[in-house]
């Protein structure tokens, strides 16, 4: 099931309970919360598409359309801006046009934001049924390669300590964690130890990801008894042969012991 969408607005204006209630008759997922950082980042981790509506007091919320940006920079998400033009050119002063999926100023066509938003909802559930990989790095370079790798096949997250993974998927699900073996303040091997204690990672499989390929390290790797591992060298062909392998292996197995 696709996400929800996050329904941003300051007050509830009759244009805002239309589209809310257009929402609700097109059957579209949504939460929605005031222009607040407080209120967003207690949602964020629920949703991948947002909708501003931007109203004449847009401006006084600063803070809340910069950590907008920063989500979708950082995390992936969609914005959706609707408003009045002086409203919106205002959103838009913090919120570079380029960083928005659509705009649609006042006044605007109600059955094309819905078939907009339909659009997303479509791709959305496509892009669930796809496999969610968690990846674990103190490496920010590094997360960026990976995920450029592998967005195209699978569903990726990025996190770069062991607390954010804790974190993340006790409100998340992955049916993959890439976890650093060489992470600095707490090592992989404790990670492990910690994700494999908690019941909603305990049976989530995890490979090592290592920069170190003597045997002595290796064996080390392979004492706690991961998913597997692979060596931080690794070319992107290598590793989506080896992920896919690791998948069909993992389907063959459950098939047969159901």
């Amino acid at each position: 099931m696709a996400k929800p969408i996050l329904f941003i607005k300051n007050e509830d204006t009759f244009l805002v309970n239309t589209i809310k209630s257009q929402m609700e008759k097109n059957l579209y997922p949504y939460r929605d919360c005031a222009l607040s950082v407080r209120e967003i980042s207690n949602l964020k981790d629920y949703f991948r598409l947002m909708i501003l509506y931007a109203d004449d007091a847009v401006a006084e919320n600063r803070d809340a359309l910069v950590y907008i940006k920063d989500l979708l920079l950082e995390d992936e998400k969609e914005l959706i801006l609707i408003g009045g033009r002086n409203e919106l050119d205002e959103a838009e002063k913090i919120i570079p046009p380029e960083l928005v999926e659509g705009e649609y100023a006042r006044p605007f066509d109600m059955a094309k934001v819905m078939e907009h938003i339909g659009d997303f909802i479509d791709e959305e559930s496509l892009l669930q049924k796809k496999k969610m990989i968690l990846v674990v790095d103190d490496d920010p370079t590094y997360l960026k390669l990976i995920k450029e790798w592998l967005k195209d096949d699978y569903r990726v997250s990025m996190v770069n300590s062991g607390m954010q993974a804790i974190t993340w998927l006790a409100n998340n699900e992955a049916d993959l964690v890439l976890l650093d073996y060489e992470m600095p303040t707490v090592k992989g091997s404790k990670v492990f130890e910690m994700l494999k204690s908690e019941s909603s990672s305990a049976s989530i499989p995890v490979m090592f990801l290592t920069g170190k390929s003597d045997k002595e390290a290796i064996m080390e790797v392979l004492s706690l008894k991961p998913a597997g591992y692979l060596l931080k060298t690794i070319d992107r062909k290598t590793l989506l042969g080896t992920l896919e392998k690791f998948f069909v292996q993992q389907k063959y197995r459950n098939k047969n012991t159901v």
